[in-house]
């Protein structure tokens, strides 16, 4: 492989474990403001209205920012089953046609995505909320988790033909 290419590799996973560990950071504060709220009503407090709004947009940016370094690593959901009990030739095969598919999927949820993004961010839309932010600010986390995850479909496409011998 050339140096070019591995040295990309490296920058997508590194930004893949920055955007792990900003999705880790994010769960641990949504996991944190819950447990306040359930401990303040608990000692008669009233409740945040923000709090259940913020641990649902939350739970959007978690999966999109993980999911890149998950598939990196290997560790996204597979049917094990199925695959185990394939040959060494039809694992490969069947590793490049999900990689095609996944990236094929993941591009064109990405152009939607940003499609999308851009025409927020033009028209300033807001949700109708407690907090009522902008839109975009929710939408965002699409176009980057899947453009990340288009990324790694590519490299684990390309290492089908480059680190496994299919030539």
């Amino acid at each position: 492989m050339s140096l070019a290419y591995q040295s990309t590799v490296r920058f997508f996973s590194r930004m893949n474990l920055w955007f792990a560990v900003v999705g880790a950071g994010i769960l641990f504060f949504a996991t944190a403001i819950i447990f306040i709220e359930v401990i303040s009503r608990a000692l008669g407090a009233g409740s945040r209205l923000w709090v259940i709004e913020v641990s649902e947009y939350s739970l959007l940016y978690i999966t999109f920012l993980g999911a890149p370094y998950l598939l990196e690593k290997n560790m996204h959901v597979t049917l094990d089953l199925l695959y185990d009990n394939l040959t060494y030739r039809w694992k490969l095969l069947a590793k490049l046609v999900n990689s095609i598919i996944g990236f094929a999927i993941c591009v064109v949820l990405a152009v939607v995505g940003v499609d999308v993004l851009l025409d927020q961010m033009g028209t300033g839309v807001r949700v109708t909320s407690v907090m009522a932010p902008h839109r975009y600010w929710i939408t965002m986390a699409l176009p980057v988790g899947m453009f990340l995850m288009a990324v790694q479909f590519l490299f684990q496409a390309i290492g089908v033909f480059w680190r496994e011998g299919v030539r």
